[in-house]
């Protein structure tokens, strides 16, 4: 029993003393991503799309959910910028994201946030993948209702 228990430990002691570090040069940790996440929130807020394009791969996948002028999946950031931001500009007037919480689990980020434009008060979740320090994966959980009752027709 005694030999048993010390093999044990034996065996976990490296793992425990790894446990919570990442490998040198891992830009995936909680923390780099989420700081990447937060940027990106930033750098839309601000319509920087220059550096907010910089924060994502080219082959971004881009994914929201719903029947609303801006659903669909896009792949890259360009396509983002054309087909969903011009798309939320032209609908929803004074449009705003306002971070309540960000959390990382890995290189998976997911935020909770305040959605706010003319007409619209509400909450939306968004989930990112962050891959070697650039998100490479955004799908938006939204309140389609909300914004279709908000939503402004041209």
């Amino acid at each position: 029993m005694k030999n048993s228990l010390l093999l044990a430990l034996t065996l976990m002691l490296p793992m425990l003393a790894n446990a919570g570090h990442h490998a040198e040069g891992d830009s995936t940790g909680h923390a780099d991503a989420k700081a990447i996440v937060e940027a990106a929130y930033a750098t839309f807020s601000s319509g920087d799309t220059e550096a907010w394009t910089a924060l994502h791969t080219d082959d971004l996948k881009f994914t929201i959910f719903g029947q609303l002028p801006q659903s669909g999946v896009f792949v890259g950031p360009e396509a983002v910028i054309e087909n969903v931001f011009a798309k939320i500009a032209i609908h929803w007037a004074n449009f705003k994201l306002t971070p309540i919480s960000i959390t990382a689990v890995g290189n998976t980020v997911y935020a909770h946030n305040k959605l706010q434009a003319d007409g619209l008060d509400s909450e939306t979740m968004h989930m990112f993948v962050v891959e070697d320090g650039k998100v490479a994966v955004f799908t938006a959980f939204e309140d389609t209702d909300s914004m279709r009752q908000a939503m402004v027709t041209q």
